[in-house]
């Protein structure tokens, strides 16, 4: 089975590659780079002794996209690509809209031209906007408060209108706080 992870070369993609070549998938990167650096993909090798595909592409750029597609049999796509931080979003929230919503149209697309349409997407906490009680769970309202999370939510809302029209996609979500520190 081929996994496609896209932002694999960032801090939890590349855990992430870590441990899917560790389990013994074909893993295959996608990434930019604007969020990271080449050298963690020759960590990953490094680490694991496997050998990892890396293509240097944005999610936004379809042909590049279409040619990943057509030169692997990808089975599934772990989506950790996007732009990430608050202040950021906040000053420049058109970026934002383009590469995190944009880029995933343009992926989603892809995928089912491909036949793939098995997604993990990296979402986040920020789509709960100011907790009103903690823990937070799943069935707690959301309300992002910033155009980072917003970008998340929406997609999350797209990924679900997406298995609305087609159940034979399977999404999962993931939200998450803070992955590194304290």
């Amino acid at each position: 089975m081929s996994i496609l992870v896209t932002g694999g070369s960032g801090f939890i993609g590349s855990h992430t590659c870590v441990e899917l070549l560790n389990s013994g998938y074909d893993t295959i990167i996608l990434d930019n780079l604007c969020n990271s650096k080449s050298e963690s993909v020759k960590r990953i090798k490094e680490i694991t002794g496997k050998d990892v595909k890396f293509y240097e592409c944005d999610i936004r750029d379809r042909e590049g996209l279409d040619k990943i597609f057509a030169e692997n049999s990808i089975e599934a796509v772990i989506h950790f690509a996007g732009l990430k931080c608050v202040p950021e979003s906040i000053s420049d929230p058109l970026s934002y809209y383009d590469n995190n919503i944009g880029g995933t149209v343009t992926l989603c697309q892809v995928m089912a031209a491909h036949g793939c349409k098995t997604m993990i997407f990296s979402s986040s906490a920020t789509v709960y906007g100011v907790a009103t009680e903690m823990p937070l769970t799943e069935g707690m309202p959301l309300g992002a408060i910033n155009p980072y999370g917003r970008t998340k939510y929406f997609i999350e809302e797209m990924l679900r209108d997406v298995f609305v029209s087609d159940n034979s996609w399977c999404i999962a979500l993931l939200r998450y706080f803070n992955p590194i520190g304290a």
